[in-house]
């Protein structure tokens, strides 16, 4: 019978991670401080080591080939590939729990890069924009946790689709 392995951390942890996600939570903050309070959480309360982004083979092959038909696919494909490794399981909607400088900072690129990129991937249906500068992963695409939960979350939104690159704005 294998062990379980259990994270020890004081309390106040757990009570300091859910008062920084009820600030995230409120309307009115400025873009800012949402980056901030996000990278916060993000550094503070780190997911468990080695969880594991699951990605739909199917749907990540269509999200690789509209990157590519895309402007800067390099670029892009940089960004995809540092937004989905923070996305945070312990969020609704699969939240992805890094600022736009953390994720310009991980792609090796600089801010504006990284609003264009996501806007491409918004585009193109990989992540689903939650508010400005707030995204979350598209169920279809990749998932963290239980399969039930993204069952019932892939429900309200579409699949990847191929944009060409003449619609790209």
């Amino acid at each position: 019978m294998a062990a379980k392995v259990t994270r020890m951390r004081p309390k106040r942890y757990d009570i300091l991670c859910e008062s920084i996600q009820l600030a995230l939570d409120m309307p009115g903050l400025k873009q800012e401080t949402r980056d901030d309070l996000a990278d916060v959480l993000g550094r503070f309360a780190p997911p468990e080591p080695w969880s594991f982004v699951m990605l739909n083979p199917d749907q990540q092959r269509l999200v690789l080939k509209a990157i590519n038909r895309g402007e800067k696919p390099a670029l892009t494909l940089r960004v995809w590939n540092a937004a989905i490794s923070h996305i945070r399981y312990d969020t609704e909607h699969k939240e992805i729990m890094a600022s736009c400088h953390r994720l310009a900072d991980d792609a090796d690129t600089n801010p504006k890069e990284v609003y264009r990129a996501m806007a491409r991937l918004t585009e193109i249906g990989a992540v689903l924009k939650l508010r400005p500068g707030r995204y979350a992963i598209n169920p279809h695409v990749g998932w963290v946790g239980d399969l039930v939960k993204r069952q019932e979350a892939a429900k309200a939104v579409p699949p990847v689709r191929v944009v060409e690159p003449d619609s790209v704005a």
